[in-house]
C-alpha cells in the first residue's frame, strides 16, 4: 500500500486520528471513555533532536530499560478481559525499534487490537529485513516521522510502497529551530521550557487515553515525561480497569476538563492543546 501523504498535513492528520477513535465504543463501562492506549517501549533513542528532551542528556538522558513480553501480555490480556475496543499506539518517549523484541511486542498487540507504530525509521533503513518482519505481524500503521530531508522522505516512499504494510510518513525536519511549535509539537509538559500562555485552559487526554510505561506503570499522560505525578498503578500489580476507574485518576481526569491545570505540578507548565480529541469521552466523564 503506498502512502496517501507524501507531505505530511497536520490536518489531515487530525481528520484521521478523530474518525479513529470514533470506531471505539467508548460507553463501555468497564473502560468508560477509553479510546487508545500508548505504550512505552523503551527509554533509548538514537538521536537527540532538537524539539525533544533528550536533545540535552543532562535533562532526559538514555536509559537501557525496555517492556518485556511478558507486560506488553499482561495488557493485552487484560483489555481484552474487558472488552476494549480501542487501538493501541507503540511510541512512548523512545525509539520503539531499539526494543530487540519490538516485532513481538508488535504482534502480540495487533493481533487482538489496532495497532499504530512511531518510528525515526533508522533502524528500518540500516535493516530491511525488519520490514519484512512487519509483514507478518498484521500490524495497522507504520508512522515514520523523517527529521533529516526531503531525500530521506523519498527512501521511505520509495522503499514502503514494495511493502504491504500500511504507513504514513511525517517530515518534521529537525532545523534546530528555537521555537519548538514551528515543528507542531508541544514543549512535553514543560520539560523543554516553560509556557507562557495562562494554564486555565482544559485537557482531555487523560479522559480518552492511558499511558503504560515501559515496566506496566500507568502514567498521566503520554507528555509526562519526568513522571512528576504520583502513579496510577501498575498492570502488573492491579487491573487496568480499576486504575482508569480509580478515584485519584477520575479526579485528575475532571480537574483537566475543568481547565484546572495548575493543580498538577506535571500539567502547570505545559503547552499541549489537549482538545484536539477525546470530546465524546469528555462528555461520558461530565455526567
Amino acid at each position: 500500500m503506498s502512502s496517501d501523504i507524501t507531505q505530511f498535513n497536520i490536518a489531515t492528520h487530525i481528520d484521521y486520528r478523530q474518525s479513529r477513535l470514533k470506531q471505539v465504543d467508548i460507553q463501555n463501562p468497564q473502560l468508560l471513555g477509553l479510546a487508545a492506549v500508548e505504550i512505552n517501549p523503551t527509554e533509548l533513542c538514537n538521536r537527540t533532536c532538537s524539539f525533544c528532551p533528550r536533545h540535552d542528556p543532562e535533562i532526559y538522558p538514555n536509559r537501557n530499560l525496555h517492556m518485556s513480553l511478558e507486560t506488553v501480555s499482561v495488557l493485552v490480556e487484560q483489555l481484552k478481559a474487558a472488552n476494549y475496543s480501542g487501538e493501541i499506539n507503540i511510541t512512548g518517549f523512545g525509539e520503539p525499534f531499539l526494543n530487540k523484541q519490538i516485532v513481538d511486542i508488535i504482534r502480540i498487540c495487533s493481533r487482538e487490537f489496532y495497532t499504530s507504530v512511531i518510528t525515526n525509521g533508522d533502524r528500518i533503513r540500516a535493516n530491511q529485513q525488519l520490514l519484512e518482519e512487519l509483514q507478518d505481524t498484521d500490524l495497522d500503521l507504520l508512522m515514520v516521522d523523517c527529521y533529516d530531508d526531503a531525500e530521506q522522505t523519498q527512501w521511505f516512499e520509495d522503499t514502503l510502497a514494495k511493502y504491504t504494510t500500511p504507513y504514513k510518513i511525517r517530515n518534521h525536519y529537525d532545523t534546530g529551530d528555537v521555537d519548538f511549535q514551528s515543528y507542531g509539537y508541544n514543549n512535553r509538559g514543560g520539560s523543554l521550557y516553560e509556557s507562557n500562555e495562562k494554564q486555565n485552559r482544559p485537557c482531555y487526554l487523560p479522559s480518552y487515553k492511558m499511558f503504560v510505561d515501559w515496566n506496566g506503570d500507568v502514567l498521566l499522560c503520554c507528555n509526562d515525561w519526568f513522571r512528576k505525578t504520583k502513579l496510577f498503578g501498575n498492570i502488573h500489580i492491579c487491573d487496568v480497569t480499576k486504575i482508569w476507574h480509580s478515584e485519584y485518576f477520575v479526579d485528575h481526569r475532571k480537574d483537566l476538563i475543568d481547565g484546572k491545570r495548575s493543580k498538577y505540578s506535571a500539567c502547570a507548565g505545559c503547552d499541549v492543546d489537549g482538545v484536539k480529541y477525546g470530546i465524546d469521552s469528555v462528555k461520558l466523564w461530565s455526567n
